[in-house]
């Protein structure tokens, strides 16, 4: 049984296997809950559930980790199910196969590990100490017992960040698909990594959570990545209530950010050249003059040059470029702290 430091304590790593078709039981005593670590619906190797059909061992259920750990995550006993049925399908259809689970009892459960105990905010869990890298934790910034799960970033700029808005390619040789959320929770959607708020979800989400930074970073495997975040003082927060539809003036572009150390783009070197105010452009200002799309629509570019630009439906998915084409992997993000 494995040993990890956990604050000032000693916390066990549980270990159990489940064979196919069988039901099995995790559980922790003294009022302790259920911190689920790993777990895989397959086959690992031919000495566990010995069985005659072994002969796929590289066997694995991508989702087995989420769906145990949302069934048995903060409970004190959970009963689960080796089956197929369970875990979306089957793996290795010609293999027998079984559950591993390897878990922890915490007698603190950290605000924001577990659905009865949300945080208010990425930020908020950060602050309380709940913090355990990078991942998904649940929030509820109306405080209305209707929480959900969001993505955190921990770790840059000292973390505390909460993912708005998220577009991975997935396949450079269609046209992407991009869904406009109309309403903060949408946030909730970014693992399906074509999501993005309009500015009324912007405005409703800042109406709850009183952020005060935002943070831009796109990347492209054919050209640079921009990845900007908004300065802590009243020109970055010119930026914010404007992203946030809190007023239709567009910002000042130099002096309203901060170059994050993997930042390479042409386009954070040339902000006096940003924007268009409805009859100019190169005004240095944030944005294009535009309503609902402005945090995908030229959020900040030099026109013909440098964009920041998503295209429902269209051709134009531009990261510090103009025209450039797309590759697997390539990528946009919004955070919010």
């Amino acid at each position: 049984m494995r040993v990890e430091l956990y604050g000032c304590l000693q916390v066990k790593q549980r270990p159990v296997t489940i064979c196919e078709k069988q039901k099995g039981t995790i559980s922790c005593q003294n009022g302790k809950r259920i911190d689920v670590l790993n777990a895989n619906y397959g086959r690992l190797d031919q000495h566990t559930c010995l069985h005659e059909r072994m002969s796929d061992i590289n066997c694995r259920s991508v989702s087995s980790l989420q769906i145990v750990q949302d069934k048995c995550n903060g409970k004190t006993e959970c009963q689960l199910l080796a089956d197929s049925s369970v875990f979306g399908g089957d793996p290795c259809g010609e293999t027998y196969k079984y559950l591993q689970v390897r878990y922890r009892c915490l007698e603190y459960i950290a605000v924001g590990w577990y659905s009865d105990q949300p945080g208010r905010s990425c930020k908020f869990i950060r602050d309380s100490g709940g913090s355990r890298g990078d991942g998904e934790y649940w929030i509820d910034p109306e405080n209305s017992g209707n929480p959900f799960k969001v993505f955190c970033d921990m770790t840059t700029d000292g973390g505390g960040w909460l993912l708005v808005s998220n577009v991975v390619i997935d396949n450079s040789s269609s046209i992407p698909d991009l869904s406009l959320e109309t309403t903060y929770r949408g946030i909730g959607k970014y693992h399906n990594n074509k999501t993005f708020l309009q500015k009324n979800a912007m405005t409703e989400l800042r109406s709850h959570l009183s952020f005060t930074q935002l943070r831009f970073y796109c990347s492209k495997q054919q050209g640079r990545t921009f990845h900007v975040t908004t300065v802590a003082n009243s020109t970055g927060e010119a930026v914010v209530q404007y992203f946030s539809g809190q007023t239709d003036v567009q910002p000042d572009a130099c002096g309203s950010f901060a170059r994050m150390e993997n930042d390479n783009s042409s386009l954070a070197g040339v902000c006096r050249q940003w924007g268009y105010n409805g009859t100019s452009y190169k005004v240095g200002k944030w944005g294009h003059a535009l309503d609902q799309d402005r945090l995908y629509n030229h959020g900040a570019f030099v026109v013909s040059l440098y964009h920041w630009l998503l295209t429902p439906g269209g051709s134009r998915w531009e990261c510090d470029d103009y025209n450039v084409g797309l590759s697997s992997g390539d990528f946009w993000k919004v955070f919010v702290r």
